[in-house]
């Protein structure tokens, strides 16, 4: 991925789940840059290497997981240095579990000045159902 490309850190996101829902492996890693740390939804622990953020959507993909971003319900917080910490809910869909849907909280920290932005992800399950749409 190249920044020239990117007209805002929003763009990254929508990026980011066309690239997952898509199944699109290669693509989806170029975005997390080499020292970049996870915390995924669905594993309870940080993932801090590139094998291991790897070895997380190998699965997302395999159990054909799709994720739901409404990109006009993100808050974006503008940090020094072409950094940006965005936050907002999604909703994953998991086709491997009878296509459950699970609302989520995500926040990105996206440095624009790099090829691959995505410093941190963090991604965690609402433990409650509640209306996104407000």
């Amino acid at each position: 991925m190249k920044t020239s490309q990117i007209v805002s850190p929003e763009s990254i996101i929508s990026q980011w789940a066309e690239y997952f829902n898509n199944g699109n492996l290669k693509g989806i890693l170029s975005m997390y840059h080499k020292d970049s740390t996870l915390l995924p939804t669905f594993i309870p622990r940080l993932l801090s290497t590139q094998e291991q953020i790897k070895g997380y959507f190998e699965l997302a993909i395999k159990g054909q997981a799709s994720v739901e971003v409404d990109i006009n319900k993100t808050i974006k917080k503008e940090l020094p240095g072409s950094v940006y910490l965005l936050t907002g809910s999604y909703v994953f869909n998991l086709k491997s579990k009878g296509d459950k849907k699970y609302i989520s909280w995500y926040s990105f920290l996206i440095d624009l000045s790099c090829d691959s932005p995505i410093r941190h992800h963090h991604s965690s399950r609402v433990p409650f159902e509640f209306d996104i749409s407000k």
